[in-house]
């Protein structure tokens, strides 16, 4: 291509360029179908957006929002933790000595009395046992019966001369050698029924027996487990609470537990004992609350989620969790004085029942926002109407408004109109 063939290209595109400026500032372009959609509107106003005063937007008034009044209620300072059930007693029955199980005096699961037989061992040979010493027991006191009469006869014929004292030490030695030998049956009886009563296991207290390891006729040794016995009828429940509150901890304290077993139930029960001592590794007390079981629901090693009753208040201040806004570690909330709002840091405490416990921060009687507090500023002027009124929502603003969609870039007459007549 010729020079002077490239110079025109360039003037004509030149003139192209200015042209189409020089129609864009006019604003002869939003005259154009389309084309006037996307142009001849000022930065950040929509088409049809109403204007202020010098063609800008006006000021947006006062946002509305739902205010409260800071009242004071009940708050329950409660702790969580959880804790395993034990039964209020439980043993292991086992056996104390050896033997060949000759009956078993309970069903697996069934409830028993104290003193109630579980388990009979075969006691035949300790029934004999019983029975010869007090055999023997009778055949020394029938002879200590006859050196007696001997004795008192002998005693009689020494007073008179007739008799010999050798004769009556002699009868008076075998008397007391006979009632050695009464006294070590006797004892050898109680022996033998002692040891005949170890062949008979009892149970201590009542409450519920386990399924049983044994069976009739089985040999056991010593120690061997045979069932288990948990009283039900009260519960404990072991947990741990951090060591900052021992001060604040006393027995009676209400305990609130809660399994997954039993949903939408909760049990109630009392601080019973608090250990003395401290976990050095985890810092924390131990303390065992006791549960009235009746029913029988808490069973041995279920595990519950705890609530402890610590402390309880009854004119805390109290306002509304929608009031409060976070911001990291700081909580906010923004009280309204003559119709105008003030940005306060508060400490909070306690939530119960959608309701916030502030500790320090605001007092009872003053106005807050509930409802809005995310569209006022500090200093800022506020409608403000009764919580629950029912507040119409404020004007969404025009930078957060939807954009224009597609359907409506094919109606280009209106808003040529639009732009038509602000030019005017």
């Amino acid at each position: 291509m010729r020079v002077s063939g490239q110079l025109a290209v360039i003037a004509m595109l030149g003139a192209a360029g200015f042209g189409g400026w020089y129609a864009y500032k006019g604003g002869h372009l939003a005259n154009l179908p389309v084309i006037g959609a996307y142009v001849g509107q000022p930065s950040g106003q929509q088409a049809g957006a109403p204007r202020g005063p010098g063609g800008r937007g006006g000021p947006a008034g006062p946002a509305t929002v739902e205010v409260d009044t800071v009242k004071t209620g009940r708050i329950v300072d409660i702790r969580e933790a959880v804790g395993t059930v034990r039964a209020y007693e439980s043993i292991t029955v086992t056996a104390k000595v050896a033997g060949i199980i000759g009956e078993i005096g309970f069903d697996e699961g069934q409830k028993v009395k104290a003193g109630d037989t579980l388990v009979q061992f075969d006691a035949a040979e300790r029934r004999a046992a019983i029975e010869q010493a007090a055999a023997e027991a009778s055949r020394a006191t029938a002879l200590r019966n006859e050196i007696a009469i001997k004795l008192e006869r002998a005693q009689a014929l020494n007073r008179t001369g007739a008799g010999t004292g050798a004769q009556v030490d002699d009868l008076t030695a075998q008397m007391k050698s006979l009632e050695g030998s009464i006294a070590s049956a006797q004892a050898q009886r109680k022996a033998a029924e002692a040891r005949l009563e170890e062949l008979t296991i009892r149970a201590p207290f009542p409450g519920r027996v386990g399924t049983r390891s044994v069976s009739l006729g089985a040999y056991v040794a010593p120690g061997t487990r045979i069932t288990s016995l948990d009283d039900l009828s009260k519960v404990r429940l072991d947990f741990a609470v951090p060591e900052n509150l021992l001060g604040r901890l006393k027995p009676g304290q209400t305990v609130n537990a809660v399994s997954a077993a039993y949903r939408g139930r909760t049990f109630k029960g009392t601080v019973a004992t608090i250990d003395p001592r401290v976990d050095q590794t985890t810092r924390t007390a131990r303390l065992t609350a006791e549960f009235e079981n009746q029913d029988e629901a808490l069973k041995p090693g279920m595990f519950l989620s705890v609530s402890l009753e610590v402390s309880t208040k009854d004119d805390a201040v109290v306002v509304p969790e929608q009031a409060v806004v976070s911001e990291g570690l700081r909580h906010i909330v923004y009280p309204v004085k003559d119709s105008k709002v003030e940005r306060r840091v508060i400490t909070i405490g306690q939530r119960q029942g959608g309701k916030v416990e502030v500790v320090d921060g605001l007092k009872a009687g003053e106005t807050i926002v509930v409802l809005g507090v995310q569209r006022v500023r500090p200093g800022a002027e506020v409608i403000a109407r009764p919580l629950g009124s029912g507040a119409p929502a404020a004007p969404v603003p025009a930078a957060n408004r939807e954009q224009p969609s597609r359907s409506s870039l094919n109606v280009p007459q209106a808003i040529g109109s639009a732009q038509a007549a602000e030019r005017k």
